[in-house]
């Protein structure tokens, strides 16, 4: 993999599109890649990773702060990496997800992460699905991301601590850097399969407790401490028995209750039969005593059925004589309506009672002229209506007259003073402009006096600051050198008292860790207090953090340095007073010239106003005259109009009244004398009905054999009397029927002369009885449930046991596998399947990286592998140990130097480099990065280390160094500088072939 190109855009402190030529900066395959603390120079290897993989390494990526703070809103994150993987060329385009501003509405948007791939080289298709990007990249690198982070972007911090890490943290990393799947597949596998056969084994001894506890409760007695199938036997034959005697009780119980239930029907059957002939004598009695009664009804009921056919036509005659009333009420009302209309008396004159034939023509006849007359009228009243319109017209046009005459005096009064305002306001206009020319020179005058004061503000504070930076600078670069010898001092006495140190760590029975021997006659003794590994980690971490404190305050110096030069530039030799006063003067002299300005709009506005106002008054004039002569015109035409209508209506009314009020009259004449017409031909039709049905019911009344019609009217009745004297009778001879019928029955007749029973007693003797056979049938249930619940929960007891052997030998069998491959157990060195796979494989890192250690340490330190079992319990098989040649020791990687451990670290993480490539299928890796841990190195070390980097870039690999050491900039000349500022950092190369 060889990376060419790299652009980036609003990511991380980077704002502006910043852009890195890898072809450049690797002309001789190594650069450094250096800049302030917090300038974005892991920012640029976040962004090869995030190309590359859409994610960064580290917390970093969980975050998820890639968009830059300092970028524009609205600008796009973008990552553009060009680079050859297995010798095709591409070109990788990556947007994190970010916000932006909704374009409509406020507030803002997710914009989701996106991506695209291009083949430079043409070798297959664009792809711009994320999913599709991870995967082909992945495919054709040969690694997973977690490599690449440890393999290409090389992190000594990470390996450091990789090598002084317990097993388990050790055990992390490469599982994350190898395939262990199909390991970690097996033991989830057996693990799972001894969970299951475990809860197997649990489920059955379950069962065969359960069914055992069923049956002790079932009998009442003790669960048996071990499972015995002769157990549950016993207690079965038992409930069998039980089960016999109680089915024998039960039939004898039987037949008792069969023999009592026969007596009580025969006697219950002789006592119904006494009580029925009991009843029909008193019901015949009953009858005898109500024979006038009812021969009272039959009378009744025969005189209202001869009645009946006159019910309907006294209905009707009724309703004939009211309508009748009603007809006369209303032709009352008729005649004195129309008595009430002037000329409706002489028509009522002309009419007579009882109706003559002739009234009925006078009446239309009157109805005819009246309705004529009417007729006559109705286009003068039309004409009439139009009369109040004519009137308001003319009223209208006289005010729109008047008003008019008013404002042609307002436009002639205005029309004088106008001109000379007119003037007026263009002169005003021309001297506005002539000020405001002077405005955009003021501004920038006032620009630089407000810059300069700002400035001036400022150096104060600077200077403060700069003080405190450099007292700051010295503080930490004291401290520094306090920690840096103590390092030392501990340094010195640890490697001193290492031999009481293993020493102490010697066990009886165990080898010694130098020379192997199982006895230890001598062991070495500390003299003083011996400096423990802990402690010597801490006096390191101390003086690394003392010297990243001093550097700190290094950069920070150099940049209030830096800011009060420019500050002090910006004033130019001005005091805070004097830049104030000049602030003061030219803001005044703006002020005026602003507010003159700032009228010209208004004043040009009003200028326009008023020679707008001027034609306008000009054009009002002229069409208020043209519309005045028009209005004079029309009045004169409607005068004529009007005087006209008021003749024609005189004439029509003879002067009595209006033509609206003659033609109501007229109309109030006509419905008076309809009506009178209708109501005296209604009345005479009603009183004709009422006389036709009288006469047919007193016909009716005689047929049927009444005296007169108030007899026959007295003799009906209702229906639901009539159905009353109907059902008594019917029901008197029913019921004497019945009574005679029941008396000639012989069987009643037999019982009727025989003695009482007592039934009582024979309910007495039925119930208990009837209580025997429910005591006997509960026992039976019982006994018969309780023996078939025993012969099921035995036959499951027996079923459960012959199931539950070939379990418990199954659960020994997988417990025990499960247990040696997870490292427990039988499994003396305590190392799982996956540990002693990952063994291997940290074997083959540390033969790797040995090559490239020894050459760092002038052929004095190589790495050991040890799987020897771990103390406490722990796991064991990724141990690692460091064989120093000078002296022929094994001891563990802890016990390094700060300068020794770089060497082992930056060892290790190369030969973790060359193993992983060569597992992900040999590919070379053309670009690597590694990243900081030089500054504990002296002059010679570094000269080693410097081989080796360039023995890294033999063969065309181009190396990037990340460090902060001034050293590696003079070895270096190829440099990527990340320099931090106030608008987002930038980049800059240095050496490089541009």
């Amino acid at each position: 993999m060889r990376l060419h190109t790299l652009q980036m855009s609003a990511f991380g402190p980077f704002a502006e599109e910043a852009v890195v030529d890898f072809d450049a900066l690797g002309c001789d395959g190594l650069f450094l890649l250096h800049g302030q603390t917090g300038a974005g120079k892991t920012t640029v290897l976040d962004a090869v990773a995030f190309a590359l993989f859409g994610r960064v390494p580290g917390a970093r990526d969980e975050d998820r702060r890639l968009v830059s703070d300092h970028a524009p809103a609205g600008d796009i994150p973008r990552v553009v990496l060009e680079a050859t993987i297995g010798g095709r060329r591409m070109r990788v385009s990556r947007s994190p997800e970010h916000r932006r501003r909704k374009k409509r509405g406020e507030g803002f948007t997710t914009v989701p992460a996106a991506g695209t791939l291009v083949w430079l080289d043409g070798s297959g298709p664009s792809l711009s699905r994320l999913s599709d990007i991870g995967e082909v990249i992945s495919r054709i690198l040969g690694m997973s991301a977690e490599q690449f982070f440890q393999v290409v972007l090389l992190p000594q911090g990470d390996f450091a601590r990789f090598l002084r890490a317990a097993t388990d943290d050790r055990e992390k990393l490469l599982e994350k850097l190898f395939e262990t799947d199909r390991f970690n597949d097996l033991e989830a596998w057996l693990r799972d399969r001894a969970r299951s056969t475990r809860a197997e084994r649990s489920e059955r001894e379950q069962t065969v407790d359960r069914i055992a506890a069923q049956i002790a409760g079932l009998v009442g007695d003790e669960q048996p401490v071990e499972a015995d199938p002769d157990w549950a036997q016993t207690h079965l034959e038992a409930a069998r028995v039980d089960a016999a005697d109680a089915a024998a009780e039960l039939q004898r119980a039987r037949d008792s209750a069969q023999m009592a239930d026969a007596a009580l029907a025969a006697d219950t059957r002789t006592h119904d039969l006494q009580s029925r002939a009991a009843l029909a004598r008193t019901r015949l009695a009953a009858l005898d005593g109500n024979r006038e009664l009812l021969d009272s009804a039959r009378d009744a009921l025969d005189a209202a059925r001869r009645a009946e056919p006159i019910r309907p036509l006294i209905d009707d005659r009724d309703r004939a004589q009211e309508l009748s009333g009603r007809a006369q009420a209303s032709l009352a009302d008729a005649t004195r309506s129309l008595g009430d209309v002037p000329e409706g008396a002489g028509l009522l004159s002309e009419l007579s009672w009882p109706p003559a034939d002739s009234d009925t023509a006078t009446i239309d006849a009157h109805i005819d002229r009246w309705s004529a007359e009417s007729g006559r009228l109705a286009p003068i009243a039309e004409r009439a209506g139009r009369r109040p319109q004519i009137v308001a017209t003319i009223d209208s046009l006289e005010t729109a007259s008047a008003a008019a005459v008013a404002t042609l005096e307002e436009i002639d009064r205005d029309s004088v003073s106008l001109p000379a305002a007119l003037l007026e306001a263009r002169e005003a206009v021309d001297a506005s402009r002539t000020t405001g020319s002077r405005l955009p020179g003021l501004r920038e005058r006032l620009t630089a006096a407000r810059s300069r004061h700002a400035a001036a503000q400022r150096l104060p504070a600077l200077d403060e600051a700069l003080t405190r930076a450099r007292t700051a600078a010295a503080g930490a670069h004291e401290r520094h050198l306090a920690t840096r010898e103590r390092q030392l001092t501990l340094q010195q006495r640890r490697i001193d008292g290492m031999a009481a140190e293993l020493a102490g760590r010697l066990r009886a029975g165990e080898h010694c860790a130098v020379c192997g021997a199982l006895e230890h006659p001598a062991p070495a003794v500390a003299t003083g207090h011996p400096v423990s590994e802990a402690e010597q980690i801490d006096a390191d971490y101390a003086e690394k953090q003392a010297a990243d404190r001093r550097a700190a305050t290094v950069e920070r110096l150099a940049a209030a340095e830096r800011e009060r030069a420019v500050v002090g530039e910006a004033c130019r030799g001005v005091s805070l007073a004097d830049a104030a006063a000049e602030v003061a003067r030219i803001a005044d002299e703006a002020d005026t010239v602003e507010t003159i300005a700032a009228d010209l709009d208004a004043r040009i506005a009003v200028a326009d106003e008023i020679a707008s106002r001027v034609d306008d008054l000009r054009s009002r004039a002229a069409a208020t005259r043209e519309a005045q002569a028009g209005r004079r015109e029309r009045i004169a035409t409607l005068g004529a109009d009007l005087a006209d209508l008021d003749a024609e209506v005189s004439a029509a009314t003879d002067g009595t009244g209006t033509v609206h009020e003659r033609r109501d009259h007229l109309a109030a004449l006509c419905r008076s004398s309809t009506a009178l017409r209708d109501a005296r031909v209604a009345a005479e039709h009603a009183d004709a009905r009422a006389r036709e049905i009288t006469r047919r019911i007193e016909t009716l009344a005689a047929e049927a054999g009444f005296v007169d019609v108030g007899q026959a009217c007295a003799a009906l009745a209702d229906p639901a009397t009539v159905t009353s004297w109907d059902e008594q009778i019917r029901q008197a001879s029913a019921i004497r029927a019945a009574a005679v019928a029941t008396l000639d029955d012989p069987e009643v007749a037999a019982a009727a002369g025989g003695d009482p029973v007592d039934l009582a007693q024979r309910a007495r003797d039925r119930e208990a009885s009837a209580t025997a056979l429910d005591a006997a049938t509960h026992r039976h249930s019982r006994a018969a449930d309780r023996f078939a619940r025993l012969q099921d929960l035995a036959a499951g007891y027996w079923s459960a046991l012959s199931v539950l052997a070939p379990v418990l030998e199954r659960d020994r069998e997988v417990q025990g596998l499960a247990d040696l491959v997870a490292g427990r157990g039988q499994n003396s060195r305590q190392m799982s399947l996956r540990s002693y796979v990952l063994a291997a494989r940290l074997e083959e890192v540390l033969v790797a990286a040995s090559t490239r250690l020894r050459e760092m340490s002038s052929g004095r330190y190589e790495f050991a592998h040890t799987d020897a079992a771990a103390s406490r319990g722990r796991r064991s098989g990724l141990g690692i140990e460091v064989r120093d040649e000078y002296t022929g020791a094994v001891r563990p990687a802890t016990t390094l130097s700060g300068g020794e451990t770089f060497f082992a670290s930056l060892a290790l993480a190369l030969g973790l480099a060359d193993v992983v490539s060569a597992e992900s299928g040999g590919r070379v890796l053309d670009t690597m990065f590694i990243d900081e841990g030089f500054g504990t190195l002296d002059p010679e070390a570094l000269d080693l280390v410097m081989r080796v980097l360039d023995d890294l870039r033999s063969g065309g690999r181009v190396v990037g160094v990340v460090s902060h050491v001034d050293e590696m900039k003079a070895r270096i000349p190829a440099q990527l500088h990340v320099i931090r500022a106030e608008a987002g950092s930038r980049l800059a190369m240095v050496g490089a072939a541009v």
